[in-house]
């Protein structure tokens, strides 16, 4: 208790309580009111400054050798702490180390200052701290100290925090945004000035009070970034979020912080009519605001007959754009004349459904309302063909052949463009049975001859596989046949060859149609499926037909979970292929058992 006696009385001690203090008071402000990455090791920054402060202010008041030296010894808790909480301190709250979770980084922060306190304390047995010339010179009130070789070591250990503090705040300057370098500079600052004078003391003997101003320094440094924290704009809402507020902005703009409290509104959200309006809305808003900014859709603001579509976005922290958030903006948008467009274009689409389908009706009842006419006709044609009304002179019997060729064609267009409108309108049944697609192959092939025949095309059967392997539709399967047939021999060259082909392929049944002509260019899947399309023939310009047959086809098909397809090569030849899936014979025989 010596060593307390007289301290009181001397003006350096008082001036070290009342800074001491002063920080005491700052560090709880901070404690109670800021948050922010490395809060504990800046706590520990502040409580290691103000414990060398309490012991530098004891041995300036100190007039004893015994007591000064004891109070540097002392000292050397805070001396060795307070590098290694700022280095931690930095990494934390700039760069955002994960490293510092770890077990054996928090133990060293323990270990180190331990053990350079016990090799300071421990002095007096080897004087590498401070050698036996350390003492008061004649005339002087303090001790003068001369440094031994453990001094130094323990600098170094300690200089080499420091170097880690200025590497990360180096680092931060490149990768951070411009806005964060004046704290930036200022986190430099406050850690280039303790070691500059740090180093002035051990280099040049600089004291203050005759002591070393290293605790001094650094004590106004982190009372001068606490004051930051309160009022730098560089992690301040309002200005943050100033970068993304334009009052002239005609949407109403909100700021939220990350207590989900409002701290800025640009003119449009202070209108009395969006203000009075909005209040429910803006409280239920900023309640959930981080429910809501995940959400893709957001309730609607109904206001004064404008609808407000609410978009979140978040204000990145700039010394942490990749992490932690400062809050958030929130801009109504009117999209009252958007969603009015959409009802009109909606309106205009249910019109148009409307009329597509009321010409599909309409083609429908004219087609039906042919058929019965041209049955007629066509009946009539082939009984005046055949002679049993009297003998027909040749040009009359060639008009008539003529006439009933096209009524016959009149009639097939009749039937597809209505098989077409009921594929459409899903108003076609189709029966699900076990079907001989080689035999329908086969069966189309004979009755195409005599077509083939016509245009000099020759038709040549390939392998076929004989078994009832899938299920569908009869008609159905041989109206998809006959269509490319027809078509390979209607774009076949002239002495070409059609080589129909049937077998199983990766559990698929796969029906090939090849023919020898000009080919399908690289694109035209629209055009070759399209419903009225038809691809010109080479030379021939574009072949007579309806450009339903393959349109029906491909539907047809697809009802049946089968596909069609092709390949084409210019000049050489085209190959359509039909595939339906395997059916197990199991399923076949229980199928023909049910019918």
């Amino acid at each position: 208790m010596t060593c307390f006696e007289g301290v009181a009385g001397h003006p350096v001690f008082w001036f070290v309580i009342v800074v001491s203090a002063a920080a005491a008071l700052v560090l709880l402000w901070v404690l109670k009111f800021q948050r922010f990455n490395g809060k504990t090791d800046y706590t520990l920054t502040f409580v290691a400054t103000i414990w060398t402060l309490m012991m530098v202010g004891l041995e300036a008041a100190s007039s004893t050798f015994s007591c000064q030296y004891q109070w540097a010894v002392m000292a050397w808790i805070g001396h060795a702490l307070l590098p290694i909480a700022w280095c931690y301190f930095i990494f934390a709250y700039v760069g955002h180390a994960a490293w510092l979770k770890k077990r054996s980084v928090r133990a060293a922060q323990v270990i180190i200052p331990i053990a350079i306190f016990a090799f300071a304390s421990t002095n007096p047995w080897h004087h590498l701290v401070y050698t036996e010339a350390s003492a008061i010179p004649l005339g002087k009130d303090h001790i003068r100290y001369v440094h031994g070789a453990g001094f130094y070591l323990v600098i170094a250990v300690l200089y080499s925090f420091v170097a880690a503090t200025l590497f990360c705040l180096a680092s931060a300057f490149t990768k951070e945004n411009r806005t964060a370098w004046p704290l930036l500079g200022l986190l430099v600052a406050i850690t280039v000035t303790p070691l500059a004078t740090n180093a002035a003391y051990v280099v040049f003997g600089f004291t203050v009070f005759g002591l070393d101003p290293t605790a001094f320094m650094f004590t106004l440094g982190t009372l001068g970034f606490t004051w930051i924290l309160a009022t730098n704009k560089t992690l301040d809402m309002a200005f943050a979020g100033q970068s993304v507020l334009a009052n002239t902005m005609s949407e109403p703009v909100i700021m939220i912080d990350r207590h989900r409290k409002i701290v800025l509104k640009n003119a449009a959200a202070k209108s009395v009519a969006f203000r009075q309006s909005s209040a429910t809305f803006l409280s239920d808003i900023s309640a959930h605001i981080e429910t809501l900014s995940a959400l893709e859709t957001i309730p609607h603001l109904n206001i004064n007959h404008r609808i407000y579509e609410p978009r979140i976005r978040e204000i990145e922290n700039p010394l942490d754009p990749s992490d932690a958030i400062l809050g958030w903006s929130i801009t109504f948008v009117d999209i009252t004349d958007r969603i009015g467009i959409s009802g009109a274009l909606e309106d205009a689409l249910k019109r148009a459904d409307e009329a597509n389908r009321a010409k599909d009706e309409f083609i429908s009842v004219v087609s039906h309302e042919l058929r019965t006419p041209l049955t007629s006709l066509i009946g009539g044609l082939a009984l005046a063909r055949s002679g049993r009304l009297g003998d027909v002179a040749d040009p009359v019997q060639s008009v008539l052949d003529i006439a009933h060729r096209n009524g016959i064609r009149l009639s097939r267009l009749v039937d597809n463009i209505l098989l077409a409108q009921k594929i459409d309108i899903n108003a076609l049944n189709l029966d699900n049975r076990p079907v001989d697609l080689g035999q329908l192959l086969e069966e189309s092939f004979k009755e195409n001859e005599m077509f083939a025949s016509e245009r000099g095309v020759r038709l040549v059967l390939g392998d076929v596989v004989r078994a009832p392997l899938i299920t569908g539709d009869a008609f159905a399967m041989r109206q998809i046949i006959d269509n490319l047939v027809s078509n390979a021999i209607k774009f076949s060259f002239e002495n070409g060859i059609v080589e129909g082909t049937f077998k199983i392929l990766n559990g698929q049944a796969q029906l090939a149609v090849t023919n020898t002509g000009h080919g399908i260019p690289e694109g035209m899947d629209g055009q070759v499926f399209g419903r009225f399309e038809q691809i010109e023939n080479g030379a021939q310009g574009s072949t007579q037909g309806s450009g339903l047959g393959l349109h029906i086809s491909k539907k047809l098909a697809g009802q049946m979970s089968g596909d069609i397809f092709y390949e084409s090569e210019m000049g050489v030849s085209t190959t359509f292929y039909v595939t339906f899936p395997v059916v197990a014979q199991q399923q076949v025989e229980r199928q023909l058992i049910a019918s």
